[in-house]
Parts: C-alpha cells; sequence; structure tokens
C-alpha cells in the first residue's frame, strides 16, 4: 500500500498559511492549488484513481496540534475525494512535546507498527522539530532495509521563501528530497563491505 507519513505543524492556531509549492526536481509534486501540507503534493502526485492509500500524521498533544490536524483531515479528504482514491482518514500518532530521546525512540517503536511488506513509503521532512523529524526518517528506513519488497518512493521536504517582510511576496517550494535517502543507503552498503575508497565510487555515482 502507498503510506504518506508527514508531522503536524507546531505553529500556533491560525498561523498555518496555505502556499502554492513549486515542484523542484520533480514534477510529479507541482500542484495547482495551494496547500498547507507539503505532503499533499506527494499524495496528488503519486496517488491513482481507485488506490487504497494510508496518511499517517505525527502529532504532538497540543490544541494547535489538534487544530492543525483537522486542516490535515479537511485538505486530505477533499484531494480523496477529487482524485477518487480510497483513504479511511488520517491515522494519528499522537506524542509528547518533549524532546528528551527517551520520547522521540517511543515515538520511532510507534512508526514501526505502520511498517508492512510491500508498502510503498511517501514522507515529508518539513515540520517537526530536528530530533521528531529525525526518529520519522528513521522509521521510513526501517521500512526500507527490514520490510519485503518495501520501497521508498519520494521525500518531501516544502521550503518557504522569504524575501521580504511583507507575507504577500513569500511563496513555496516543494523539493524531493529522496535522492539523500538513498545517498545514505549507499554510504550504508559501502561501509558494510569495507570498501576502501568510497568516496570514488560515491563520486562516480553522483556524475551519473
Amino acid at each position: 500500500m502507498k503510506k504518506f507519513f508527514n508531522i503536524i505543524p507546531f505553529q500556533v492556531q491560525g498561523n498555518l498559511k496555505k502556499y502554492l509549492y513549486t515542484a523542484i526536481g520533480n514534477p510529479k509534486l507541482q500542484l495547482d492549488h495551494e496547500t498547507c501540507f507539503p505532503i499533499l503534493t506527494a499524495i496528488e502526485g503519486y496517488s491513482l484513481p481507485g488506490e487504497e492509500i494510508a496518511v499517517i500524521a505525527v502529532m504532538a498533544d497540543t490544541e494547535s496540534g489538534k487544530a492543525n490536524l483537522k486542516q490535515l483531515q479537511d485538505e486530505v479528504l477533499e484531494v480523496c475525494d477529487r482524485k477518487q482514491v480510497v483513504c479511511s482518514g488520517v491515522q494519528v500518532v499522537t506524542v509528547p512535546t518533549d524532546d528528551r530521546v527517551a520520547t522521540h525512540v517511543s515515538t520511532f517503536q510507534k512508526l514501526l507498527d505502520y511498517m508492512e511488506d510491500d508498502d510503498e513509503l511517501f514522507c515529508c521532512m518539513t515540520y517537526g522539530t530536528k530530533p521528531l523529524s529525525t526518529a520519522l526518517m528513521m522509521a521510513i528506513q526501517y521500512g526500507y532495509r527490514v520490510k519485503q519488497n518495501t520501497s521508498i518512493s519520494c521525500i518531501v521536504y516544502g521550503q518557504i521563501d522569504r524575501p521580504e517582510k511583507d507575507p504577500a511576496t513569500w511563496s513555496g517550494k516543494a523539493y524531493d528530497m529522496t535522492a539523500l535517502i538513498q545517498l545514505d543507503e549507499i554510504v550504508r552498503v559501502l561501509a558494510d563491505r569495507g570498501v576502501e575508497n568510497p568516496k570514488e565510487i560515491i563520486d562516480r555515482i553522483l556524475a551519473l
């Protein structure tokens, strides 16, 4: 199944803005409308009519988190209805607000329950604290490495350009960051095999 993971933004209620994200490096991520959530670029770009998908959101247990979750639920429902995609709603992984290592280890463990054989994984690394985003990326890589016939199709990062103080001038970009995960996997394999000059091999791969 195609599974789309993301972190609910921490912005206080009312501060979450919509942007028309311009796709960078992957035309499938290009939308023709604004959204608060870059993961919607992947959902729209990769979901096909009639197929079933799952959307999993990591949410800090706050009032703002709950309000932003409702916004995500509304946007996902609209996309699935318009594209005729089967989705049972947004599945929520509720986490504490602190950044203790134990907290993020627990989040990682919770996310593992959503990884199954034959999954096609998508992820947005835009929102959340850096440790929380790291825990999510670790879970995605676990699914790829441990589960059978499971792949990582797209990692999205939404960037907001703020050239001036006037929010009317701000714009969004949706970057496909999947190659970074692939590079990390290559480095791990080279290290496991004891390759003497991994940088030379990596340089050749990057030059392709």
